[in-house]
């Protein structure tokens, strides 16, 4: 009892984040940075960032250009969807794709041990 009373106390600051009736998030990451390594044209290595800031926002800096994306549902993985640009993964595996069709196949790069 006593372990779901804590459990409780640590989740009721996010139920009570949801009981707007909006999305206005504080903007803190939920996960921290990740890094993603996607392929160019010419084999050439691309570095990328994804943010997630909520179960539904998220950031992409991808070709020095930060994108504010919202997730959208999908049959697998995760995919996050804004004006001009898509981010789908998963497990380590990723695909970015811009409004016109070109794709860049992606992965998460392994996170530096402490």
């Amino acid at each position: 009892m006593r372990t779901l009373s804590r459990l409780c106390l640590l989740l009721l600051p996010l139920t009570l984040a949801g009981c707007g009736g909006g999305t206005d998030y504080t903007r803190s990451p939920v996960v921290t940075e990740r890094q993603v390594s996607c392929m160019g044209d010419d084999a050439s290595e691309i570095p990328a960032a994804l943010t997630v800031y909520s179960p539904v926002e998220a950031k992409l800096n991808f070709m020095e250009k930060d994108y504010e994306l919202k997730r959208v549902e999908t049959a697998s993985g995760v995919k996050y969807k804004g004006d001009n640009i898509s981010f789908w993964n998963k497990g380590i595996d990723a695909m970015i794709q811009n409004k016109s069709g070109k794709t860049w196949s992606c992965r998460f790069m392994p996170r530096a041990e402490l």
